[in-house]
């Protein structure tokens, strides 16, 4: 399958729609006297209410007692380590690395038959794994730090292990490993809603949407499996969550009802064109980008649990039968 990509960086309003309790959210700004947002102030770890950077020995004086994310920049430490990645303390200027860096805006594309198959990816294995470790920590201990979230109901699950997803654009059969991901419904379904995407050193751009447009086919065609209780295709939107370089990024495309119902059996055609969105990327040793990160994905944990979202395993499950609703509680 080719097709056009057309990618763009957007605020966090574009990508993902405010949520409804309005109180949640006021600025993300580290001046001591303008009000964060509660859910940000939730998840404001310990070495920020210390610091603006998180230096590479951050976890060494952590208390126990608060240790909301210490196993993060634990990970995250070894990350940049790895990368020989300086901090901005020591001069380094990180505004054109991530996505930023790398972005294109118009890119023909030829999608992997197996994502994990390309290049020198799996040369680099040990490294995509650490980024599915940090990547869980994170939106583990974001959900869990949000105050009111599980009052949903779902049975909300996370993982950092690779799984297999099958799908078929025009006939021809493609397959897609995720790093891992945020998944709703029972251990015997786990249908996902944030997958994990895999970075490695020298990737190209090309290749960096491959695997990003790779994991969203994937979740796409295991979501499209549930009975929402609307009749036909629908719209759906596909999230992401991954790192570029040492920063992390959020990505979404909304697959269209007519583009899944034209692709599945005939394919895409010349002049296709998927739109990809992503926030900017996020270095979470800065309080600043840690702020706006997590505001972000606690923003997105509540629009995709709240029904709003159109997230063929929350519409499922809201519009089960009753009984069916509670026999999974």
């Amino acid at each position: 399958m080719s097709a056009t990509i057309h990618s763009s960086i957007v605020n966090i309003d574009k990508l993902i729609p405010r949520p409804e309790d309005m109180d949640r959210e006021g600025s993300t700004s580290c001046h001591p006297h303008t009000p964060i947002d509660k859910d940000v102030e939730q998840l404001t770890p310990w070495i920020f209410r210390q610091t603006d950077i998180a230096k590479g020995d951050c976890t060494h004086d952590w208390p126990k007692q608060d240790d909301a994310f210490r196993r993060l920049f634990h990970l995250l430490n070894s990350y940049h380590v790895h990368m020989e990645h300086p901090r901005m303390a020591d001069g380094c200027d990180s505004r054109n690395t991530g996505i930023a860096g790398a972005l294109k805006a118009s890119e023909a594309i030829t999608l992997p038959r197996k994502n994990w198959k390309v290049s020198e990816r799996e040369h680099h294995r040990t490294f995509i794994m650490s980024q599915a470790v940090m990547l869980d920590a994170l939106t583990v201990d974001v959900y869990h730090n949000l105050e009111g979230i599980k009052d949903h109901g779902f049975d909300v699950n996370f993982t950092a292990l690779r799984y297999k997803t099958l799908y078929v654009i025009g006939r021809r059969q493609y397959a897609t490993k995720p790093e891992g991901a945020v998944t709703v419904g029972p251990r015997t379904e786990h249908l996902p809603i944030i997958s994990y995407t895999g970075w490695y050193e020298r990737q190209t751009w090309n290749e960096f949407l491959g695997e990003t447009l790779s994991v969203m086919l994937g979740q796409l065609a295991q979501n499209m499996t549930v009975r929402t209780g609307k009749a036909g295709v629908q719209d759906q939107e596909v999230f992401v969550v991954g790192f570029h370089g040492p920063q992390f990024h959020i990505a979404r495309t909304l697959f269209a009802a007519d583009l899944v119902a034209r692709v599945h059996p005939r394919g895409c055609s010349n002049n296709e064109v998927i739109e990809l969105q992503f926030t900017r990327g996020y270095d979470l040793s800065l309080k600043k980008d840690w702020l706006e990160a997590t505001r972000a994905l606690a923003r997105l944990f509540r629009y995709l649990l709240c029904g709003r979202a159109k997230v063929a395993p929350v519409q499922g499950y809201l519009n089960r039968p009753a009984k069916t609703a509670e026999k999974s509680m």
